[in-house]
């Protein structure tokens, strides 16, 4: 297991670069909990996506997403700000 990083931070209606905001390689399986009380949307992206973009995952409060190994980048967007805790598979 690798050591873990700070928490993830999204601001209200703003998108986060999971990647970015972590410095792990895109592309590298992710297991991210959402830490914070609102409800966090997940989506697969190279790049930002539209706020009502489909193709999405949604996230409550307090659970688990892992996705899937070799994708091409991840992004989460809350409506009312949020915290993630993000770590490599």
């Amino acid at each position: 297991m690798s050591t873990s990083l700070p928490r993830v931070f999204l601001p209200a209606n703003t998108w986060v670069d999971l990647y970015a905001a972590t410095g792990i390689v895109a592309g590298t399986q992710l297991i991210i909990q959402n830490t914070g009380s609102d409800e966090v949307i997940l989506v697969e992206s190279a790049t930002a996506p539209e706020t009502n973009s489909t193709g999405f995952n949604l996230l409550p409060a307090r659970d688990f997403f892992t996705n899937a190994a070799a994708n091409v980048g991840g992004w989460a967007f809350s409506k009312q700000g949020s915290s993630l805790q993000v770590e490599e598979v």
